[in-house]
């Protein structure tokens, strides 16, 4: 077997079948991922050898046991026939990976939030500007089938939060979750400076899905970032889904979900959220929407209300409402007295020292000195204590 990188050996690892990301980290915590998968090559030269038959020489016990876990539906096939095709498929397809406008990034380059995470993705396939992740980040999710309302608040809170430098992380689904992203790429389309999107996905990156989102794909891999912890070639799996809700959660300072069905898979995002303290908010509904039970019932159990995107800059603590410009309701001195003023730095001044900068600096007389100063104090610029003027700063 030639050598591979570490994460091109993960990456022929995680394609072969029945790999959950638990199984992956097992695997590759045996040492080399290059040596556990040429154990397994040797493993399925036995073809036509049937599942209880396959012999277990270099295999440890608890890896055969973790690895021929599968569903009733496949038991009759012979892990050998499925391995030799899967180890022939992940050939192919890590040879072109280098023609793939991806990248690999191993555990040790995660962002801190998400390589300290309780279930961290073994091996992370990036497509686009990963200094996304170092920015302020909120998730929105929420129902595939989702009302034209809800399409609309997930547009404006997507693209009111990119207007404020949060990245808004979501999965790429329709419905809520596609609404999202085209608010912030329409935010993001105004000017670079606003946040890009930021999806993470259940399939290979090269994989699109659903179809009709090829578009919307394409758009986000180039003025954002894509994620995805499976190897190219992965399909939409039904469980692969659920897995990816965490890395949602595990990214997002903040989850917003805008509508969710009382079983919808965002609540399943909101768990996840809940168990790593990321704060929930939720967007309220009509009652009589089926859509919004989900979200309002949440808000029941005591998520945040999310009404405007302002709620959810407030709990970033990004509220900017109430910051304007300091405002000075003195009036502003003229000439001289802005000069004379202009005599005083940090330290008090008395009459005469007045005097003598003012003759030397402005050829200005006494009196007309002692005038300046009288105006300045008037006007709240100076005050007097003792014979000594001091400067007052703005109110």
């Amino acid at each position: 077997m030639p050598h591979d990188s570490p994460k091109e050996a993960a990456t022929r690892l995680a394609m072969l079948p029945w790999m959950t990301p638990k199984r992956i980290r097992t695997l590759l915590s045996l040492g080399e991922p290059g040596v556990v998968v040429a154990v397994l090559r040797e493993w399925s030269t036995d073809r036509h050898a049937p599942l209880v038959d396959i012999p277990l020489v270099d295999i440890p016990p608890n890896i055969h046991a973790l690895l021929t876990t599968r569903c009733s539906k496949t038991v009759a096939r012979t892990l050998g026939d499925v391995w030799c095709q899967a180890i022939r498929d992940s050939v192919e397809l890590a040879e072109s990976l280098s023609t793939m406008d991806l990248h690999i990034i191993g555990r040790g380059d995660y962002p801190d939030i998400l390589n300290d995470d309780q279930n961290p993705p073994p091996l992370l396939y990036s497509r686009g500007d990963l200094d996304l992740l170092n920015r302020r980040r909120v998730g929105i999710v929420g129902t595939r089938n989702a009302t034209e309302h809800g399409r609309t608040m997930a547009y404006k809170f997507g693209k009111v939060l990119s207007q404020n430098g949060v990245a808004v992380v979501s999965g790429l689904a329709r419905g809520i979750d596609a609404a999202a992203h085209r608010g912030v790429l329409s935010a993001h389309s105004e000017s670079s400076i606003n946040a890009g999107p930021v999806a993470v996905v259940a399939t290979g990156l090269d994989v699109v899905y659903p179809r009709e989102h090829h578009g919307l794909w394409k758009e986000v891999g180039e003025q954002g970032l894509l994620l995805s912890e499976n190897p190219p070639g992965t399909g939409p799996l039904p469980y692969r889904f659920p897995l990816r809700n965490r890395i949602i959660a595990a990214l997002s300072e903040v989850l917003l979900v805008v509508e969710s069905r009382l079983d919808g898979g965002s609540l399943i995002t909101v768990r996840e959220a809940l168990d790593r303290g990321v704060t929930v908010m939720a967007v309220p509904g009509a009652t009589s929407t089926k859509a919004a039970q989900g979200t309002n019932m949440l808000i029941r159990d005591g998520a945040l209300v999310a009404i405007e995107p302002d709620d959810v800059l407030i709990a970033l603590g990004l509220d900017t409402r109430r910051q304007v410009p300091s405002f000075d309701s003195r009036q502003p001195p003229l000439w001289p007295d802005s000069e004379v003023l202009n005599l005083i730095t940090s330290d008090p001044l008395t009459l005469n020292d007045f005097a003598r900068l003012a003759d030397e600096k402005l050829a200005m007389s006494f009196g007309d000195v002692a005038v300046s100063l009288g105006r300045l104090e008037a006007h709240g610029w100076l005050m007097c204590t003792a014979g000594w003027f001091e400067r007052i700063g703005a109110r």
